[in-house]
This record gives structure tokens, sequence and C-alpha cells, in this order.
């Protein structure tokens, strides 16, 4: 029985011993842990369409904190298809973004001591510029009003330019580009005609619209009137009508408002000027009408000039 109580005191001398070890073991345990605390915090991200984007949370955390993401304040799920973690949940990963892919992403550290830690950043979508609705050819009658369409996508917004046979087109109060990004001209000019394109560019590339053609027609127009003339009978009378439009013109020559026969018309084109000559034997008086006709996109057009022939040396009833 002394025996028992010798062991007895002994173990009791040692108890203010072992409360100390403890709480000294304890100490250290609670002196490691700490609150989690984001190092790398989240920054806004610029992907391209189809392109990867990464998120990084680096943590400094005793004990390691779980990690959790959201997008615009919804948790992702740890086995969401349409995404992936890495580096124990500290790094997030997109794959082929979309345009719905943009938002605002946090990532929130909790290790249970503390207050949890969080960081967002935001995914912008960046996309190289794309025509989605290209010009086309147009056939407009002078002094006419002419828009040719350029819708396009882009991040940032593309800057629009066009270009007419490889010079860059200049702008001014009857050119100018809209908002949309289409070419508008007022008062269309004969020097409008020609090939245009559009061109998109933003940071991330540069794209050319298909070239099309712009067409500036022009109602027919006498530019040289016949004149009038007083010969001898049977005289051979020459006659000249000169025209232009576009289309071509076709030049019709008329006796006293009759188609004429036994006449002699000789035609020569210059550009886009047409010169008709009528030679006819002049046995009577008659006045004689030259017909420029062409047909264009605003339908058919005809001018007309007359000159009158007088015949000398023969009464005429």
């Amino acid at each position: 029985m002394y025996a028992f109580l010798g062991i007895s005191m002994k173990l009791t001398e040692h108890i203010p011993l072992l409360k100390i070890l403890f709480l000294a073991h304890f100490s250290f345990i609670v002196g490691l842990q700490k609150a989690p605390r984001i190092t790398t915090l989240l920054e806004t991200v610029d992907v391209l369409l189809d392109h990867n984007a990464t998120f990084i949370c680096e943590v400094d955390s005793r004990p390691q904190a779980d990690i959790t993401w959201t997008r615009n304040n919804i948790q992702i799920r740890p086995y969401d298809s349409r995404y992936l973690t890495r580096e124990n949940g500290q790094m997030l990963i997109i794959p082929n973004v979309k345009d719905t892919d943009n938002g605002e992403y946090c990532c929130i550290a909790d290790n249970g001591i503390g207050e949890p830690a969080k960081s967002c950043g935001a995914l912008q979508m960046k996309m190289k510029p794309q025509i989605k609705r290209h010009p086309t050819n147009v056939t407009l009658l002078i002094d006419s009003k002419a828009v040719l369409p350029c819708v396009t996508l882009g991040n940032p917004k593309p800057d629009i330019s066009w270009i007419k046979d490889d010079d860059l087109v200049k702008i001014s109060d009857r050119i100018s580009i809209l908002d949309y990004g289409a070419l508008k001209i007022h008062n269309i000019k004969r020097e409008d005609a020609g090939q245009y394109r559009c061109v998109a560019r933003n940071s991330f590339g540069i794209v050319f619209s298909k070239l099309v053609t712009i067409e500036v027609q022009a109602p027919a127009r006498i530019l040289r009137v016949p004149k009038e003339k007083r010969v001898p009978f049977g005289t051979e009378v020459k006659l000249e009508c000169n025209a232009t439009g576009n289309p071509i013109p076709t030049i019709t020559w008329l006796e006293n408002g009759n188609t004429i026969s036994g006449a002699s018309i000789e035609e020569t084109l210059v550009g886009q000027v047409i010169l008709s000559v009528l030679r006819v034997v002049a046995n009577k008086p008659a006045l004689y009408t030259c017909l420029a006709t062409n047909h264009h996109s605003g339908g058919a057009n005809t001018v007309k000039a007359t000159a009158k022939v007088t015949v000398s040396g023969r009464s005429f009833q």
C-alpha cells in the first residue's frame, strides 16, 4: 500500500509539468494556424474568342483553405464540365471562350479560421474584326444617293475605313462613313464610279470586305445639236448630232416626225460620246430631228434636237 501511495505522489508532482507541456503544444499549434489570405489577386482577363482564359488565385493559409469559384455571384459547381480547376482550386481555366462567358469571376478561400478571403476579376472577350454584312454592287443614277453597308463585329469596336480603286476614300461634305460603318455618298458623280471595299481593324487584327462596284448611270444628253441649213435643191446635206449618257444612248433620226428613207447614217463612239452623222439629199424643206435614248436605273430617257433644212431653187407647194 505504501508503494502505491508513493507512485501516486510522484505522478501528482508531475501534473503541473504535463499541463505546461500541453498548453505549450496547444499554443504552438494555434500559432501555426492563420486565416486565408489571397496573395495573387484576380485581375481583368482579356481573351480572344475560342481561346482559353485562366484566372489565378494564390492563397496563403494554415491549414489549407477550401477554394470555391463564382461567376456573377453564382457558385461554379466543382464538376461543371465548362470549367477546369488546377493547383488545389487556385487556378480556374475556361476553355474555348464564348460570348456567354463574359462576366465577373471570384475566388473565395475558407479554412474555418477568421473570415474567408475573396478576390474578383472580370472576363472580357476580345474579338478580331468580322464583317457580318458585306456591301453589294449598286447601279445608281447620277446625282442620286449611295449607301454601301458594312456591318462589323469585334472587341474593341473596329475602326472602319473604305478603299476605292486601291486608294483611301477621303471624307468630305459629300462623302461620309456612318456610325455603323456604311459609306454614304450624296449627289453621285461620274467620278464616284469604281470598285470599293470596307476595311475593319482593331488591336487584334484587320479584315477586308468583298470587292463591290458602284456603277453611275446618266440619262441621255445631247452635246452637239444639228444646225439649220439652207441649201440648193438636190444638194446632199450633212447633219451632226453628238450625245452621251450611261448606258451609251442610241440615236435615231426623223424627217418631219417620220423615219427617214434613202439616207446615210454614220456613227462613231468616242469614250462615252456617240457621234452620229446624217447624210441626206435635200429635195424639199424638212425638219430633221435627232433622238437620243437610253435605259438606266431610273427608267427610259429620250432627248431630242431639231434642225430646219430649207431648199432653194425650186418652189414647193
